[in-house]
């Protein structure tokens, strides 16, 4: 079951990461690494990255997946979630 106040609470840590030391994108394992410094998400050593990336790809799966968090090329990319734009609405009469 996914609980979407965590997974809110994840993007608020990476957000506050990504703004204090000024970077645009993150990979999963930066990710988790944070997060697990933060007391979010443990990571597992042998496999860094790997809990975040489980959890990513069920979002995805469930077609839950924010828009500020792509998969391409098998590479998971984090961007800062108030940087997405959104679509304008034209109204045609």
């Amino acid at each position: 079951m996914i609980d979407f106040k965590q997974i809110q609470r994840f993007q608020d840590c990476l957000d506050k990461y990504m703004i204090r030391t000024g970077k645009h994108e993150i990979n999963d394992m930066e990710a988790n690494c944070e997060l697990a410094r933060a007391g979010l998400l443990e990571d597992d050593p042998p496999h860094p990255g790997r809990p975040l990336r489980e959890i990513l790809a069920a979002l995805r799966d469930s077609n839950h997946l924010p828009q500020n968090i792509k998969h391409l090329y098998g590479q998971w990319k984090i961007r800062i979630s108030g940087t997405i734009a959104k679509m304008p609405m034209f109204l045609q009469f």
